[in-house]
C-alpha cells in the first residue's frame, strides 16, 4: 500500500481541488461522495438547526468558475474528457461546460488518490446525470463502471406539468473494474415473510419449515442458501445416480440428511438490486436532520461502504458537508478524510459525532469522542508525485521556468504568428494553408511517450491531421500516416512550418522577458 500522509479523522477545511492534489497517490479505498449537481440554485440551511448558517452556491458560469489551468490541463492529459465538455457546451451551453470542467479535475485527482482495487460512488441527480456519466466514462473507462443505482427518496412527489421527481442516482465505479465486494441487502419484503417464516418456536422466534442442507427433492437436488431454498434439475439418469450416493451416503453414515431450522433474525435481507425503495429522504422531524440542505440518510452511505469496503480502509468524502460519510465510517469502523468548504464543517462532524455514534469509554467509564484533526493546509506529497494523467509521471519533480507555463491561448498566439502564411496558418502536418479556426493545438512528441506540455513541444495542425495524429503518434508519424493517406499536400510547406515553429518557441524560451515577446504573448 501506498504511503500515507494524513491521518485518521481528518477534515480539510477549504477548496478540496487543493487537498486532493496533496494526498499521495493510491492510499484511498473508497470514495462515496455527494457533490453539486449543477442546479442552478443556491441552498440554504433552515434557521436554528444544527447546520444554521450553511449555504453552497450550485450554479456555474464558464467565464467566472473555470480556470484556464483547469482546461489546459484536460484538453492536454484528458482528451477524452475535454471531448466530453467541448460535446455538452455545444449541446447544452456554457454553463453545464463550466460545471463539468470544474468536476473534471477534480474527478481526475479522485482517480488518481484511488488504489487499484478502490471505488468511487458519485451521488447525482437527472440535471447532469448523463453528462457525468460519459464524463466518468472517459476519466475512469466506461468498462468500469459496475452500476448505476436509482435511490427512490420519496413515495410520491408533485411536480407541476412533468412526472414527479421522486429519484436520486448513484454512479458506481471501480477503478480496477473490480473493487472490493461485500455484497448489500435490503430487507424482505412483508409478504415473503409471512409466506416463508410460518413457524414459531417456543421462544417466540419465527422460522421456515425445516430445510435439508442438502439433499433430493421432488425431481431435482435441494440445498439452502442465505436462508432460502433452491432446486437444481438434472436430466432422470443424473437424479438416478445422486439418489444412489444418497442412500449409500445415508447407510455408511447411519443417519439421514440433516435438517436445520432457518429464523427470520438470522437472515441478511435479499440482495440488494440497482433500485434502492427500502430507504427514505430526511423529512420532518427524522432525529438525523441537521437542517442541512442537501443532507442524505446515514442508511444509505452505510450500505456504499458496507458493501466496498472493509473495516480499516480509508474512506474518504470530498464535498463532506453535513458529515454523513464522516458518520457513517465512523460507525462501521473505517478511518475516514473529509473535505469540505463550509465554516461551520468541523462543528458539525463534532456534533454529529457525539450524537450518531458510538463514544469511547475508557476503564474508568469516562466516555470521550475519537480525536478529529482540522486542517486547513493541503498535505505534502511524499510519493513520486505522479500526476492525475495516468501517462505522466515526474519521478523527479523540477521547477518550471516561466516561459513553461504559457496557457494554450498564449501558445496559439505565438505559433499563429510563426506558421502564418497570406493571412492563413500552415499546417504542420498536410502542408495546407487554411484559416486560423480550423487549426489546433498539438503535441511534437506525444504526452503518453513523456512529452511536456511547454511551447517547445507544441505545433498547430489543421483538423484532420490533429485527429489522425491522435495521443500516441509522432509528428513524424504523422507525416508518415499522411503519405499512406494521400492528404500530405505539400511536404515543403509542412517542414517549413515546424522549422518556423521551433525558431519562434526557442525565441520565446530566449527572450521571454523581452518587451517584444511579452507583446506578441499578450496579444498588444
Amino acid at each position: 500500500m501506498a504511503e500515507l500522509n494524513f491521518k485518521n479523522r481528518t477534515l480539510y477545511h477549504g477548496d478540496n481541488l487543493e487537498f486532493l492534489r496533496g494526498m499521495n497517490s493510491e492510499t484511498v479505498h473508497l470514495i462515496a461522495t455527494d457533490p453539486p449537481f449543477n442546479k442552478n440554485r443556491d441552498h440554504h440551511a433552515t434557521p436554528d438547526s444544527l447546520a444554521a448558517g450553511a449555504r453552497f452556491k450550485d450554479r456555474w458560469r464558464w467565464d467566472e468558475d473555470v480556470h484556464e489551468e483547469w482546461t489546459d490541463s484536460i484538453q492536454d492529459d484528458w482528451p477524452a474528457a475535454h471531448g466530453v465538455i467541448a460535446g455538452a457546451r455545444l449541446a447544452y451551453g456554457d454553463n453545464m461546460a463550466a460545471f463539468l470542467c470544474w468536476m473534471g479535475v477534480r474527478l481526475m485527482e479522485m482517480h488518481r488518490v484511488l488504489r487499484p482495487d478502490g471505488s468511487l460512488y458519485l451521488h447525482t441527480d437527472d440535471t447532469a446525470f448523463a453528462y457525468l456519466k460519459v464524463l466518468l466514462d472517459a476519466i475512469f473507462g466506461a468498462d468500469n463502471l459496475r452500476g448505476q443505482i436509482v435511490w427512490q427518496r420519496y413515495g410520491s412527489h408533485n411536480d407541476a406539468k412533468k412526472f414527479g421527481r421522486v429519484c436520486d442516482l448513484i454512479l458506481f465505479y471501480a477503478k480496477d473494474g473490480k473493487g472490493v465486494w461485500n455484497g448489500a441487502w435490503t430487507p424482505l419484503d412483508k409478504d415473503y415473510v409471512r409466506r416463508t417464516y410460518r413457524k414459531q418456536d417456543q421462544r417466540g422466534r419465527y422460522r421456515t419449515a425445516p430445510l435439508h442442507t442438502g439433499g433430493l427433492s421432488g425431481g431435482g437436488y435441494t440445498y439452502e442458501f442465505r436462508g432460502h431454498t433452491r432446486t437444481w434439475r438434472y436430466p432422470l439418469e443424473r437424479m438416478r445416480e445422486l439418489e444412489a450416493d444418497n442412500r449409500i451416503a445415508q447407510a455408511r453414515d447411519g443417519k439421514g440428511v440433516p435438517e436445520r431450522k432457518v429464523y427470520l433474525n438470522e437472515s441478511k435481507g435479499r440482495p440488494a438490486s440497482n433500485v434502492w425503495t427500502d430507504i427514505k429522504a430526511l423529512t420532518g422531524n427524522h432525529k438525523e436532520r441537521t437542517g442541512y440542505p442537501t443532507q442524505k440518510p446515514l442508511a444509505l452511505y452505510e450500505r456504499m461502504i458496507r458493501a466496498s469496503s472493509n473495516e480499516g480502509d480509508i474512506v474518504l468524502d470530498p464535498f463532506c458537508g453535513c458529515a454523513t460519510t464522516p458518520i457513517a465510517a465512523e460507525r462501521l469502523k473505517r478511518q475516514w478524510v473529509g473535505m469540505d468548504i463550509w465554516d461551520g464543517a468541523y462543528t458539525q462532524v463534532m456534533e454529529r459525532m457525539e450524537r450518531d455514534t458510538v463514544l469511547r469509554v475508557d476503564d474508568k467509564n469516562h466516555v470521550s469522542l475519537p480525536q478529529v484533526y482540522y486542517e486547513t493546509e493541503p498535505p505534502r506529497r511524499t510519493d513520486k508525485n505522479e500526476l492525475a494523467a495516468p501517462s505522466l509521471k515526474l519521478r523527479t519533480p523540477r521547477g518550471v521556468e516561466p516561459w513553461e507555463k504559457l496557457t494554450h491561448r498564449q501558445m496559439v498566439k505565438v505559433l499563429v504568428y510563426a506558421q502564418r502564411s497570406n493571412g492563413n496558418v500552415i499546417c504542420a502536418g498536410c502542408g495546407r494553408e487554411l484559416e486560423r479556426e480550423f487549426m489546433e493545438l498539438d503535441h511534437i512528441q506525444p504526452r503518453a511517450d513523456g512529452g511536456e506540455n511547454h511551447i517547445r513541444n507544441r505545433i498547430l495542425l489543421c483538423r484532420p491531421c490533429n485527429g489522425r495524429k491522435g495521443q500516441y503518434l509522432t509528428l513524424r508519424g504523422l507525416i508518415r500516416e499522411n503519405k499512406q493517406a494521400g492528404w500530405l499536400k505539400d511536404e515543403g510547406l509542412a517542414q517549413m512550418a515546424r522549422e518556423a515553429a521551433r525558431e519562434r518557441a526557442d525565441w520565446v524560451r530566449d527572450d521571454f522577458d523581452s518587451e517584444e515577446c511579452q507583446a506578441l504573448i499578450d496579444g498588444s
